[in-house]
């Protein structure tokens, strides 16, 4: 768990950090009211500990703020100032608890463990992975009917998965959400994994239920899932177009032995060879993809075949063709396609309301899943990506649980639309400001269909959108298959000479290149990116069949930021992109937290310089005995006003 420690006095803040890291907590540490507010927009911690006297903003106008957001972390007010009067000012501001200083060390681990325990209250649901349990109110692990004994470490490791439970985490991602100081290698993250896995096998889980995806990092091993209808349904489209590819290659090799080729033969069979190889891993046709890359290798030559080497090159296109007319298996495409898209999550017991809109809703093409409380909707969140929910009037009056299922929603990418059928005014005020609402009294179900889909399209404006470029449509339609149902907004290019029409109208947060294009290659498009100041800081991952080191080092030298080799393996992908995104966002974070801090220097040194000159002017007035009283008066009133004007600044 995270906390943040909002204290000026550092003796008080560094033994508070050294007691909670001690107890497995990841703690970050805000030195003044106005950062501890802007640490808690930012981040989602699980508990603050504020203390009341603070310089620039204290801890009882954070408190307000904090709560008039809507935000419910739990609050522990630490202060000197402990009469009943501090109590209940403290207490009326939105603090949880209250602890005096000096402070018991034992009382104030327990005093944060009770707030903890309150504010997970019994609606968090029970975080599964097929036979694997962990309940966050308890903190119990079991496997089956077995309990697994996991130290606080484990434990968070355990929760990161669960609570994500279809992504990679890279080592770098584990440690920035579970170390807040003192940061470990990544052997202490190995080590962890090799201890829940062990724990986890003696349970009864298999020997890697905790997977390893070799380059990227670590993940649950995936469930089976139906989501790998969509990469089917996309080798279906171009299965075709393959096998027309494949049939170029039988020609060739056959001209080969009838002297009947032109002299760019080997050019036009290398660029076929080399756009399956990219292609067919992702399809499940993974040695087809290798006896691409051997067919290309084949071709890549400088000089014309020998006749042994035609025989081998007949002999790879056959081997191809075979391999390609078995069904596809579709078994590897279960670790990266999530589950199926809930259109709208219904949480409702009105028998005759629930069966009116599931018909609309059906005859819209939507699919509709309805459940009867709130703790029941969470834990769906869990399941599939959803893309709306709706409340009926008697489940939005339930506050405390509403709280809980916003605080889950919020977790989500995009943001999940909620759809209350009742009046605004009946919406608790904390509730409102803490969700994406959107409020309605439909006089007809069609009304409400509306307002469901205008939600939905607001919130998906917001996707993180990737702009791909590759001249392989199969690679488009790929990428497209595997990154819409996670959530991104795709925008594809094939005509890389177009990228500069559609960049500035599809304004992408991230881009993904192809290596080899025709005319303007990916590596051209980077180079000219990178000389544009505006474009200077948009994440570039690069595509290409090649493996060589010294395209690899040239890639990144000219300003990309990660490199992925074709075929497109799903988890890789979206591990890439998604850890690249998030270290955008804490480097941004970083930067504004250092232009803050500069400016706040910048402050104290023109303060400095201005009290200094105040005191010389103080000093020359006071020592200058020609100059009369009457003069020298008004000159000390303004000197008196000008350092109460800086006082007040604090």
């Amino acid at each position: 768990m995270r906390i943040l420690v909002v204290e000026d006095d550092p003796g008080i803040a560094f033994l508070l950090e050294t007691l909670l890291a001690t107890h497995e907590y990841a703690v970050d540490v805000a030195t003044d009211g106005r950062a501890g507010l802007d640490l808690s927009d930012a981040y989602e911690y699980d508990a603050i500990l504020l203390d009341v006297t603070l310089p620039k903003k204290d801890g009882i106008s954070v408190c307000r703020e904090i709560r008039a957001k809507g935000n419910t972390v739990p609050i522990l007010l630490l202060t000197s100032l402990d009469s009943a009067a501090d109590r209940t000012r403290g207490l009326d501001a939105g603090a949880d608890d209250y602890l005096g200083k000096p402070f018991d060390r034992d009382e104030l681990l327990a005093r944060l463990r009770s707030i903890l325990r309150r504010s997970h209250a019994p609606t968090l649901p029970i975080l599964t992975w097929g036979s694997l349990q962990l309940d966050p109110v308890s903190t119990d692990v079991t496997f089956g009917d077995r309990s697994v004994p996991v130290t606080p470490k484990e434990y968070a490791l355990l929760e990161l998965f669960l609570r994500n439970s279809k992504r990679v985490f890279s080592c770098n991602a584990i440690l920035d959400h579970l170390w807040s100081f003192d940061t470990p290698g990544e052997d202490v993250i190995r080590t962890h994994i090799k201890g829940l896995r062990h724990k986890l096998k003696a349970a009864g889980a298999a020997a890697d239920f905790i997977e390893t995806v070799y380059g990227i990092g670590y993940r649950l091993k995936p469930i089976e899932s139906s989501g790998a209808t969509l990469l089917t349904e996309t080798w279906e489209k171009f299965k075709g177009q393959v096998h027309e590819q494949v049939a170029i290659l039988e020609q060739l090799a056959v001209r080969f032995f009838n002297q009947d080729l032109q002299s760019d033969w080997q050019a036009i069979g290398k660029n076929i060879a080399h756009s399956l190889t990219g292609s067919l891993g992702t399809f499940g046709f993974s040695l087809s993809s290798e006896l691409a890359r051997q067919i290309e290798k084949l071709l890549d030559i400088n000089r014309d075949l020998t006749t042994a080497q035609g025989q081998l090159l007949l002999s790879l296109v056959t081997a191809l063709r075979e391999e390609l007319d078995r069904p596809i298996v579709t078994t590897d495409l279960y670790s990266f396609i999530p589950d199926l898209t809930t259109d709208i999550l219904l949480v409702s017991v009105e028998k005759d309301l629930n069966r009116e809109i599931q018909s609309m809703a059906i005859d819209r093409g939507w699919k509709i899943q309805i459940v009867p409380t709130i703790v029941a909707a969470r834990s769906q969140l869990h399941r599939d990506r959803t893309r709306s929910i709706l409340l009926t009037e008697a489940e939005v009056e339930q506050t405390a649980a509403v709280l809980g299922l916003l605080v889950e929603i919020n977790r989500q990418v995009p943001l999940v639309p909620v759809i209350a059928l009742t009046n605004p005014d009946r919406l608790d005020p904390i509730v409102q400001h803490l969700g994406n609402w959107t409020s309605v009294c439909p006089t007809k179900i069609t009304d409400l269909m509306e307002s469901i889909d205008r939600a939905i399209a607001e919130a998906e404006s917001t996707q993180t959108h990737v702009l791909v470029v590759d001249d392989d449509l199969k690679i488009l339609a790929i990428l497209r298959a595997l990154l819409l149902p996670w959530g991104f907004k795709i925008t594809t290019l094939a005509d890389s000479q177009k990228f500069w029409e559609i960049l500035p109208m599809c304004k992408p947060d991230l881009l993904i290149l192809d290596v080899e294009m025709p005319i303007v290659s990916g590596l051209d498009l980077c180079k000219s990116i990178r000389d544009r100041a505006e474009y200077a800081n948009l994440p570039i991952i690069f595509l290409t069949a090649h493996t060589e080191p010294t395209l690899i080092q040239q890639v990144f030298a000219i300003g990309a930021d990660d490199f992925v080799t074709k075929p497109v393996i799903g988890p890789e992908i979206i591990a890439r992109i998604t850890n690249l995104m998030e270290r955008q966002q804490v480097q941004r974070l970083k930067a504004a937290q250092w232009q803050r801090i500069d400016a706040e220097r910048g402050k104290l040194a023109t303060k400095a310089r201005i009290q200094a000159a105040l005191m010389a002017i103080n000093a020359a007035v006071s020592a200058d005995n020609t100059l009369h009283a009457r003069q020298s008066r008004p000159i000390l009133e303004q000197v008196d006003i000008l350092c109460q004007l800086l006082l007040d600044r604090d």
